[in-house]
């Protein structure tokens, strides 16, 4: 089942950036989701790639036929990798999530780019379920759920770069 979100951002690509990619950043933004225990388990920069991999504690309101598989707070691991702005200006990633126990992989293509007015994030994925029977309904359960949380993140990301904290000149 296919996942995408196309956002407009009222910043440039530098400020997005640094909000998405930004380890105490992501961890305040999780949070405000109502996710645990989130911990940024790496981020780094090799080869101009970006790589961030975090983990928390996901909520979720799981349905009767989803029972046997989720538990009410499922933890989860991020990775996000985002390669250097293209001679286009394109920045370009993946991202994939995984949750421990769960039969559902979920993944996809990530997009930045700078257009008048700001910044747009396209974010596009699919959602597979390898249970028999199942795993369509599991799938686009799981799927909603990550549009939801896309949403989210997206609302956050708005709040933060309008108000995110201004540098005083000559303060790095």
């Amino acid at each position: 089942m296919k996942v995408a979100t196309n956002h407009l951002y009222a910043a440039s690509p530098d400020v997005v950036f640094a909000a998405m990619t930004n380890p105490e950043v992501l961890v305040e933004k999780y949070q405000s989701l109502g996710h645990h225990d989130v911990k940024i388990l790496d981020h780094s920069v090799t080869g101009g790639v970006m790589s961030i991999r975090s983990r928390r504690g996901v909520p979720m309101d799981v349905p009767g036929f989803a029972k046997r598989f989720f538990s009410p707070i499922n933890v989860v691991q991020q990775h996000d990798e985002w390669d250097p702005m293209g001679d286009d200006g394109v920045r370009r990633g993946t991202w994939q999530v995984v949750a421990r126990g769960v039969p559902v992989t979920v993944g996809g293509t990530l997009r930045m780019e700078a257009v008048p007015g700001g910044t747009t994030v396209e974010m596009n994925g699919e959602v597979h379920c390898s249970v028999p029977l199942v795993g369509g309904r599991i799938a686009e359960f799981v799927a909603n759920d990550v549009l939801h949380t896309m949403r989210g993140e997206e609302s956050f990301n708005d709040d933060y770069v309008a108000h995110r904290p201004k540098r005083r000149r000559g303060v790095a």
